[in-house]
């Protein structure tokens, strides 16, 4: 099937859908109204086969609250569809009301398939704009932060005033057993932090794929008959170190790429992966000595254990969030303006120029995003 192939076959099935003339029947007591839940086509889909399609002189936002009133003739009677802010109805002879709504249900299938098809070949001409949930991602970050810090002190706190007292009690079996006062709940409390600090750490690493790739046709030229979406998303050998060298080139400070790639092999991995990744513990059978727990990763952890941990801690949690935060650091400062759009929550043409033409200085860039969020909040206020 082909772009054009469907959209006939769509035409098609709309043939007995016509202009409004003067030898259109109208007779009002005999129209039924198909309503929102009927009708398998919502009011974008259907005022695309109007306007689109069929070729309709479709007006919107006509009047206030009101999107559209389309009136045409359906085998030469009078029907009519309106898009209300609070009502979206299609009037129609009572005759043919079962007919459209079936004919309707074959239009919804095969537009299904003519937008995936317009889909693709927007992706392969790299005709489309990335979905940007950068704002989240931060959220998320500051979220965790807030909350293991938080937990921290809380742990902290009990921990000192709990120091040196003790729960003295004795088992069905006469045996004394004393324990530190508040035990129970701190390692119940120490779990918390960890768990949260891992999926801190899982969602740094998202966050920096996912700002990588926003960033990356701001600052390299994306080849015009490369896709994107193929070249590079789909690509599984552009990993997020790739995404870095891509971007940064040598400028990215060693110290901040040697310390986030240790985090991700020894934590991150361990955590994502079921325990099992290139850094590793192993019980290791040696002859003569017995099983031996050892490292046997690729480069950070190897060898004995003595000194080496693959367990996540809050001292590791202070390290990582200075590294993570030196890294957006390098980024804004290196590029302020294209971070500027990346931060915003716009979504991201591969086309960048349509942002950033005639954008030269910092605040001719938020004025840019100031005046695209208010467009959009614009669209998307249903006072209309």
């Amino acid at each position: 099937m082909s772009i054009e192939s469907i959209t006939a076959e769509i035409k098609d099935l709309l043939k007995d859908i016509t202009v409004v003339t003067e030898e259109t029947e109208r007779d009002d007591s005999v129209r039924e109204n198909i309503d929102l839940f009927e009708n398998p086509l919502d009011p974008n889909l259907l005022a695309y086969c109007f306007d689109i399609i069929l070729g309709f002189d479709v007006r919107y936002r006509i009047f206030e609250k009101v999107n559209y009133i389309i009136d045409f003739s359906y085998k030469g009677t009078f029907a009519t569809v309106g898009h209300f802010k609070m009502s979206y109805d299609l009037s129609i002879d009572k005759r043919y009301k079962a007919e459209l709504i079936s004919i309707f249900k074959k239009v919804r299938a095969l537009l299904e398939a003519l937008f995936m098809l317009i889909g693709e070949k927007a992706l392969a001409d790299n005709e489309f704009s990335m979905k940007n949930e950068t704002p989240d991602y931060f959220n998320k970050l500051a979220f965790y932060e807030k909350k293991i810090e938080n937990l921290q002190q809380k742990a902290t706190i009990i921990q000192a005033k709990c120091r040196g007292k003790y729960d003295i009690t004795k088992d069905e079996h006469g045996c004394t057993h004393i324990r530190q006062k508040g035990s129970d709940y701190l390692r119940t409390l120490h779990k918390e932090i960890i768990y949260d600090i891992e999926a801190y750490i899982d969602t740094f690493f998202a966050a920096l794929e996912h700002v990588l790739t926003l960033l990356y046709p701001f600052v390299c030229n994306v080849e015009p008959q490369k896709s994107y979406y193929k070249g590079y998303i789909r690509n599984t050998k552009w990993d997020w170190m790739t995404k870095i060298q891509s971007i940064f080139g040598s400028e990215m400070p060693v110290t901040v790429v040697n310390e986030l790639r240790r985090i991700k092999e020894i934590y991150r991995n361990h955590n994502a992966h079921g325990g099992f990744s290139r850094e590793m513990m192993a019980y290791v059978q040696i002859p003569g000595f017995g099983r031996l727990p050892m490292f046997v990763g690729k480069e950070y952890l190897k060898g004995f254990i003595n000194g080496k941990k693959d367990y996540i801690s809050y001292d590791l949690y202070e390290d990582a969030k200075d590294v993570f935060s030196k890294f957006w650091e390098a980024l804004d400062n290196k590029f302020q303006i294209p971070m500027m759009f990346v931060r915003s929550g716009l979504a991201i043409p591969i086309h960048t120029e349509r942002y950033t033409e005639n954008i030269d200085t910092p605040e001719s860039a938020q004025w840019e995003i100031d005046r695209m969020l208010f467009d959009i909040d614009n669209q998307l206020n249903m006072d209309w």
